[in-house]
């Protein structure tokens, strides 16, 4: 077990119980990318999966009425795919705050593409003519790190997050507004704004809309199709849970990360950057019950060391390196308003247990 993260004690429902399969196996050799939308589905036993999975999920995912799809990718193929509420594989969902991680990932793309020259660079030098008027001296020291982290001193209430911004005409000029109230790196609060942030200085050091920036740099190579965004009234695309992806293309996320940044042995991400950002970076709060990366949550909860984007309503995208897995949930709200409930003990106690054991 590394140091990422303190263990998390887990403690299972009864129902949820189920047999271990075996020790965990290596990652493939050769990576497996899907093509466009031609994904490989195989049989989980081909796989080294225990074969009940997909019967063991038909029992449990209906008792999550939230859930929409629901994707396990072992060795870059999908052992096991549920869909439900009229949802299938090619329905985009608003995936809210797993946008966080998107917007972490083209931070990345950037400083390997030369558009970023650092982490350590600031608000003030990069985006100096957005800081609105009256702002804390403080703020154009703010850096991207900081950002990335959640621990940029900014004053900010992580119960409100959503709500605040969402009511504001001007989300970014709400954020850059609060006060600096803590030293940077050494508080972590949950906030939505300091993403937005990141997606507006990524729009600014390169000249280009958010949107087509991400859809260059990431979608394509990933056969991703353009992604949908919300906007600002401002115009600018909201960094922090703006956009809409299937529950396919998150998974694709997912390889990118446990392919350490390779795509088709096309190098999209730095490898140091990848492992900063699925390590422990600050403490992080209720909101994950993890500790934080950069805009991802790290845990070894389910005894491996693991990292995952979160979305409100129970998005995930969960990636245990040692199992070379990826599993997704997705929560589409456009159609019915559902009770909401985590589905991470899925994952956790169903799906790792019957890859890995």
């Amino acid at each position: 077990m590394s140091s990422r993260c303190s263990r998390r004690m887990v403690v299972a429902l009864p129902w949820l119980m189920v047999p271990t399969l075996r020790s965990a196996t290596s990652a493939t050799a050769q990576p497996v990318n899907p093509s466009g939308d031609d994904w490989i589905v195989s049989d989980p036993a081909g796989e080294n999966v225990d074969p009940s999975l997909p019967s063991t999920l038909d029992e449990i995912l209906p008792t999550y009425p939230a859930l929409t799809g629901f994707v396990v990718v072992r060795n870059g193929v999908i052992v096991s795919e549920h869909y439900d509420n009229g949802y299938g594989p090619d329905d985009r969902i608003d995936i809210r705050s797993v946008t966080k991680s998107v917007v972490g990932t083209l931070i990345g793309i950037a400083l390997e593409r030369g558009d970023l020259a650092s982490l350590d660079q600031t608000i003030g030098a990069l985006i100096p003519d957005r800081i609105p008027d009256g702002a804390d001296a403080a703020t154009a020291g703010i850096t991207i790190r900081s950002l990335l982290t959640m621990t940029s001193g900014l004053d900010w209430n992580y119960r409100t997050d959503y709500s605040r911004l969402e009511a504001s005409d001007d989300p970014l000029s709400l954020t850059l507004s609060q006060p600096v109230v803590a030293d940077q790196g050494s508080v972590y609060v949950y906030n939505s704004g300091g993403s937005h942030v990141l997606g507006v200085i990524l729009e600014a050091v390169t000249g280009r809309q958010l949107e087509g920036y991400a859809d260059e740099v990431l979608f394509r190579p990933l056969g991703i199709e353009r992604g949908r965004w919300r906007e600002t009234p401002q115009g600018d695309a909201i960094g922090g849970y703006g956009l809409f992806l299937t529950p396919r293309d998150m998974a694709r996320l997912g390889l990118l990360y446990l392919q350490e940044g390779r795509w088709n042995g096309d190098r999209l991400l730095p490898a140091d950057y990848i492992e900063a950002a699925t390590s422990y970076q600050s403490d992080g709060d209720g909101t994950g019950g993890t500790p934080y990366g950069y805009q991802w949550w790290v845990t070894d909860a389910s005894g491996y060391d693991a990292f995952f984007a979160l979305g409100f309503g129970g998005q995930y995208i969960y990636v245990v390196p040692d199992l070379d897995l990826v599993v997704v949930a997705a929560v589409g709200f456009e159609r019915q308003p559902v009770e909401l409930r985590s589905p991470r003990p899925i994952i956790e106690d169903v799906v790792i247990p019957l890859v890995g054991g």
